[in-house]
């Protein structure tokens, strides 16, 4: 569908249609849509501005619609567009318990009650994972041999989550994980603790491995495909909004907010402000790559991880704050919501699992035996055991 379809909003003097106001669904949905845009859309740079002026004036001034369940649907979207948002959270924290509390009907609606069975059982694999990270760290006890660096085992794990959140992603994910913590390391090295003289040694030992990257890749990488340097140049810059204050004061080189400033002469909230804007234009390039394929530089499957990632980043970094280096807030909370709080408890039945059918099962679908074997719980819907209370009779249970 071609943005111009958006032109019929507008009245003869090309502006949107007052009317549209009175319709704060219609507003939110054009919202959403607005930050899909390619790079010439002018229509919906300007829906954007419209519908976020709009709808953030409905919030404020009106008690009674911010507290409703539509306005807080409104608010939800303000602050977290769909587009830049995390799926496996976004079905955690707001599809699943907004929609579920705020309408009795969809209690008992199919796809709802499949939607908790489906994420429970991927938050046991999650957790899963998890555990074995927590051995494979607890084996590896860097923490004692090198006490200076963030340890954050389950925040890398959860930003691993971030971009590889399917089940069939199990290898993925885990390699992420470990990446990052050893990215942190390093990070952490040269720019907290190492001296110059220890460095250089650190580089050059990392140096006298040999070239296992082959020259094409890095001019390959000098071209810079326009969705990798969008990507990175998104990740880069949000980092610098957030920690920028912080790292100066422990004397780092100028961020690009220090060198916008600089440059022209302006005050940190306008540089800010500018820097928002580039990334805005940035993510038409993402935008353009994953939905049109113009450039098609990278395989398929690239595009929608530097996606993943640069929303990765976009979490992390949301609101200038660093949720990574200062992770008892809403880092916490996310991860928590993603590996511990159950959904919705009351509406399933935990039935216990007896070692004989475990083994019976373990030749035939060894991963699954194997979950399960940990985690000592199917789930299933409560009405569906009651369906067959006849013939189920599990040694064990608990409500």
């Amino acid at each position: 569908m071609h943005a111009d379809v958006f032109n019929k909003f507008k009245d003869d003097k090309g502006e949107f249609k007052s009317c549209l106001i009175d319709d704060v669904k219609g507003m939110l949905s054009l919202y959403e849509a607005a930050h899909i845009r390619f790079h010439g859309e002018d229509v919906l740079d300007e829906a954007l501005i419209f519908t976020t002026t709009n709808l953030t004036s409905m919030m404020k001034s009106s008690t009674s619609f911010s507290c409703s369940p539509l306005g807080r649907q409104v608010k939800h979207s303000l602050d977290q567009p769909f587009h830049k948002a995390i799926s496996r959270l976004e079905a955690r924290k707001y599809y699943i318990s907004f929609y579920q509390l705020e309408n009795e009907k969809l209690k008992s609606d199919s796809v709802i009650r499949l939607a908790k069975l489906s994420f429970k059982l991927v938050q046991a694999l999650y957790k899963q994972e998890l555990s074995d990270l927590s051995r494979w760290w607890r084996d590896l006890d860097l923490v004692s041999k090198l006490p200076f660096f963030r340890d954050r085992l389950v925040e890398s794990y959860f930003l691993a989550t971030v971009a590889y959140f399917e089940p069939s992603d199990s290898l993925s994910r885990v390699f992420m994980a470990k990446l990052i913590i050893f990215i942190s390391v390093v990070d952490d090295s040269f720019d907290v603790y190492g001296t110059i003289e220890e460095l250089k040694l650190f580089t050059d030992a990392f140096e006298s491995k040999g070239k296992t990257i082959p020259k094409e890749t890095f001019e390959w990488l000098r071209g810079a495909p326009k969705p990798l340097r969008s990507s990175g140049l998104i990740v880069r810059l949000i980092n610098d909004i957030a920690s920028h204050q912080f790292e100066q004061q422990r004397g780092h080189v100028a961020s690009s907010v220090e060198c916008y400033m600089k440059e022209f002469g302006v005050l940190e909230e306008e540089a800010c402000d500018e820097i928002q804007k580039m990334m805005e234009e940035a993510w038409k390039d993402l935008n353009e790559e994953c939905f049109t394929r113009r450039s098609a530089v990278l395989p398929w499957p690239l595009p929608l991880r530097l996606v993943s990632l640069t929303r990765m980043a976009n979490l992390i970094y949301k609101n200038g704050e660093d949720t990574y280096t200062r992770s008892s807030t809403r880092m916490k909370e996310n991860a928590t919501l993603l590996y511990i709080d159950p959904v919705d408890p009351s509406s399933y039945y935990f039935l216990g699992l007896s070692t004989l059918t475990l083994e019976r099962d373990k030749g035939e679908t060894t991963h699954t035996y194997n979950l399960i074997q940990s985690i000592t719980y199917v789930i299933f819907p409560r009405e569906m055991l009651q369906a067959y209370k006849a013939t189920m009779t599990p040694r064990s249970h608990t409500e």
